[in-house]
């Protein structure tokens, strides 16, 4: 809770005051009650997991692949619930496509507005970004993780997280070589190049390879 609060209150750029207050009210509650005092909020240890083993047979997996099986979907998809607007959504599956969507769009709240203008090309670009595309990127990118399909996706996140780069910047590094090899697809313009979309995951995060660009968070 603690952490979560800090990570917050600096991703909503709230001032040292108001954060320090935050943090407060963060502990107060946390010693104002103990475990078993709180109703359940959230899924149980065996539904996350459940979640997370989401289509597999587990009898199929290997027992020493699992915890990197389990690193893998929670990297992709650490979250569980999402407020989008004024709809919360508080229990979502990640493993289910169209849900894994909703979490995926509620991790980019500045094209909230954007995408529920009906007219789809109204307002199509936000800071230089086409948020609809964005996003169909970002799933892209979360469903080859999650599958690990084809597996160098989730190597080069592995690579790119042990040179220190924080996730919401891996995503966008694999998410900048999928636009440079699928993007005639996803725009109909022309055709996908996969063999060297997987030749070119290979390559990322290599040492002596370009590093991937840092983008601002908002």
């Amino acid at each position: 809770m603690r952490a979560w609060a800090g990570w917050a209150a600096e991703r909503a750029g709230l001032p040292d005051e108001a954060a320090e207050e935050l943090a407060e009210a963060v502990d107060e509650l946390l010693t104002a009650y103990t475990y078993e005092d709180l109703d359940p909020v959230g899924p149980s240890a065996e539904d996350i997991v459940a979640v997370y083993l989401d289509g597999l047979d587990v009898d199929d997996v290997d027992p020493e692949a699992l915890p990197d099986l389990l690193a893998r979907r929670q990297f992709t998809m650490p979250y569980y619930g999402t407020r989008i607007g004024d709809d919360d959504h508080p229990r979502l599956d990640a493993g289910d496509p169209d849900e894994r969507a909703l979490l995926i769009r509620g991790e980019h709240p500045e094209y909230h507005a954007a995408l529920a203008d009906p007219d789809p090309d109204a307002g199509s670009v936000v800071d230089g970004v086409n948020p609809r595309l964005h996003l169909a990127v970002h799933e892209i990118v979360a469903s080859q993780l999650w599958d690990d399909d084809p597996p160098e996706a989730w190597q080069a996140a592995q690579r790119l997280l042990a040179a220190g780069i924080d996730r919401h910047d891996v995503l966008h590094a694999i998410g900048e070589v999928v636009t440079r090899h699928l993007h005639g697809a996803l725009t109909g313009t022309g055709p996908a190049d996969p063999v060297a979309y997987v030749a070119d995951l290979a390559r990322l995060g290599v040492q002596g390879s370009p590093p991937p660009k840092a983008r601002r968070r908002r």
